[in-house]
């Protein structure tokens, strides 16, 4: 069972495995929070600036939940602990902690992603990318997904596909020699790795060479663990979801290093999170344009779709909903964890696979963005970062369809060397590759996004495969 573990060296923050809620306060001496700016291309407000730009259609969330400051409130968090999932307490990534370390001590972290499409050329940029963002000494790095092709021999997750080599030193397609520099870079003790992906589709998607890979290997094989080491240092939610408000739900769907569909629990148990100094870091499973955590079997009586049923509060404890929403488990888990994040932590990034914005002309937003971001202006989570589109583009922070200086920005990082897709830019836009560079330039348009924490302030810059600093702006 998911459980809360206490971070005692957090002053005035609760380091929490946030899943039950009841019983532990939090101090009340969180940072502040910097203000708000935003890059050339957008103006810089205040937290009382009047909304300036609005978004097509309608963004009101699950059962008209309304979002409140954006920032950490000094309230008491409650958690709940059973002592009998000791076992499973130990085994969570968000308890990583140490004392001595102080929570307002700055730190940056990578975002990159996209490694699907243009073979040795690809890799080629890629294996010139990696040691960049090393120097930048990032505490860690996140890939946004599609690590691999995924449904030709281009590329495997852990082993060199037959007739692709490039040459000796740049393998076409062994993932795991390619990242092995990010993989095995020494790590903060508070963390228990140095790089965190989630899952593309072109990394889970099941049969005809898309998972297993070509060459029969699975994700475990690429991040080098079992599945027990898996459980701990990534997937770490345990096996039952169980929460004050909530019905359970059952949170381990087989074995995620399986490779046998029937009994594997990949992708659909991948996804986790973890803190780190006064961070919340929430790593989801949304890699499909159509895919979601709210679809369902069946009628939904008195609600106009799947995605108004499965998400409506009112519904949390109705064990007939968690049986037609077949996926909600996951949103049921994410909404919690947004709770007493944002009561505990100065800052929650969310990352995943799938847009929920942005203009990508070859990936829209997810079917049912409007209630994922709509959950995100309830607890005030800071950016969102995804892949998809093999492009950079920004949004304006913004809050309930409107921009808003206290609102989530909402970033496509998918530029890990890859071919290219089109952003067309739009109203929502601050800033996109088209600044820089033309579709096609795949040299220029191969970069990485480094964001900085700095207490209450969070600030984050682009760089080119030619170290150029293309796009810098700030988040908080």
């Amino acid at each position: 069972m998911s459980t809360f573990r206490s971070s005692p060296h957090l002053s005035g923050l609760c380091a929490l495995s946030i899943v039950a809620l009841a019983g532990t306060a939090c101090g009340d001496d969180s940072p502040a929070d910097g203000e708000d700016t935003i890059g050339a291309s957008s103006s810089a407000g205040t937290a009382n600036s009047t909304p300036t730009s609005t978004l097509d259609g309608s963004d009101t969330g699950p059962g008209g939940m309304s979002g409140p400051s954006g920032n950490p409130t000094d309230s008491d968090t409650q958690a709940s602990a059973d002592s009998d999932d000791s076992d499973d307490a130990d085994s969570t990534a968000s308890s990583g902690t140490t004392s001595g370390s102080d929570p307002s001590d700055p730190f940056s972290f990578i975002v990159f992603g996209d490694l699907n499409g243009g073979g040795c050329d690809k890799n080629d940029r890629f294996h010139r990318l990696v040691p960049m963002m090393l120097d930048a000494a990032p505490a860690f790095t996140v890939h946004t997904g599609d690590i691999i092709e995924g449904y030709g021999a281009e590329s495997c997750f852990g082993s060199q596909p037959a007739g692709t080599s490039c040459n000796d030193d740049n393998e076409s397609g062994n993932m795991a020699q390619q990242m092995a520099p990010l993989l095995e870079a020494t790590h903060d003790p508070e963390l228990r790795a140095s790089f965190f992906p989630v899952i593309g589709n072109h990394d889970g998607n099941w049969g005809s060479d898309w998972y297993p890979d070509p060459c029969g290997g699975g994700i475990c094989e690429l991040l080098g663990l079992d599945s027990a080491g898996i459980a701990e240092t990534y997937v770490d939610h345990g096996d039952t979801f169980q929460a004050p408000g909530f019905a359970p739900h059952n949170l381990n769907h087989g074995d995620i290093c399986g490779l046998d569909q029937e009994s594997s629990g990949h992708p659909e148990d991948f996804y986790y999170a973890f803190p780190f100094r006064n961070s919340y870091f929430i790593m989801l499973r949304l890699h499909e344009d159509f895919y979601g955590m709210l679809d369902c079997n069946g009628a939904t009586p008195g609600y106009d779709s799947c995605a108004e049923y499965c998400s409506a509060p009112e519904l949390r404890l109705d064990e007939q909903r968690n049986s037609a929403c077949y996926s909600v488990f996951q949103y049921d888990w994410l909404t919690t964890e947004l709770e007493a994040a944002s009561e505990a932590y100065a800052h929650v990034f969310v990352f995943t696979h799938a847009p929920l914005m942005g203009s990508g002309e070859n990936h829209g937003p997810n079917s049912d963005a409007s209630v994922y971001r709509a959950l995100f202006d309830q607890y005030g989570v800071d950016a969102f970062f995804n892949g998809h589109n093999h492009a950079y583009e920004r949004t304006v922070p913004l809050r309930n369809g409107k921009q808003d200086p206290e609102g989530t920005h909402y970033i496509t990082v998918g530029t890990g060397g890859a071919l290219t897709d089109t952003i067309s830019g739009d109203a929502f836009t601050a800033y996109s590759y088209r600044e820089w560079t033309g579709y096609g330039d795949y040299e220029e348009m191969t970069s990485y996004l480094e964001v900085s924490v700095d207490g209450g302030s969070v600030s984050a810059s682009v760089v080119t495969l030619s170290g150029t600093t293309v796009d810098s702006f700030d988040i908080d």
